[in-house]
């Protein structure tokens, strides 16, 4: 069984990024265990004085679950034209640790635009040495139900292509 560690970008409980994720997590069936990050939220500023010793547990406990995960999905809305601060911090905590390094890493970008998260989160995993395979979802809220049923039929093909995409790269691993 494969192992999947989720992300939201959103600090939000009731996000549609969550939503997403349980989507995904359906979507990719029984054979991948999908465990998803509690809430970036707590995860306090970086700070490179505390990146190699006397890390916060928070931070040691995300390093070691990126570690042990065969692959990783992050699913993102977009703010003030760019990634949300928090997700960036999180991020920015695992440059050292090289936790995605060599990853497979689905990229959802649920947002109403959404355009510039997109490109920065490619960027910034790119840097990190993942294997990237993204989606931009313009306008997600109005293509997701409060059950996590996508009901746009080109926004499920798409991603179905997607998922098909980064489960093959798992399966290379």
């Amino acid at each position: 069984m494969k192992k999947v560690f989720a992300i939201s970008g959103s600090t939000k409980s009731s996000s549609t990024n969550a939503l997403y994720i349980s989507a995904i997590s359906h979507l990719l069936g029984k054979d991948f265990e999908v465990s998803v990050f509690p809430t970036i939220a707590d995860v306090p500023h970086f700070n490179p004085d505390l990146d190699l010793e006397n890390q916060p547990k928070v931070v040691s406990d995300l390093r070691e679950a990126l570690q042990k995960a065969d692959g990783i999905i992050i699913s993102t809305p977009e703010y003030a034209m760019g990634l949300p601060g928090s997700l960036k911090n999180l991020l920015d905590w695992t440059v050292s640790s090289a936790s995605f390094s060599g990853k497979p890493v689905l990229a959802l970008v649920a947002s109403t635009q959404g355009e510039k998260a997109h490109q920065s989160i490619i960027d910034v995993l790119t840097v990190l040495e993942a294997k990237v395979f993204s989606q931009l979802i313009p306008f997600a809220k109005a293509k997701i139900n409060f059950e996590a049923k996508i009901t746009d039929q080109e926004t499920l093909t798409k991603l179905k292509n997607t998922i098909h995409a980064f489960v093959l790269a798992l399966e290379n691993e």
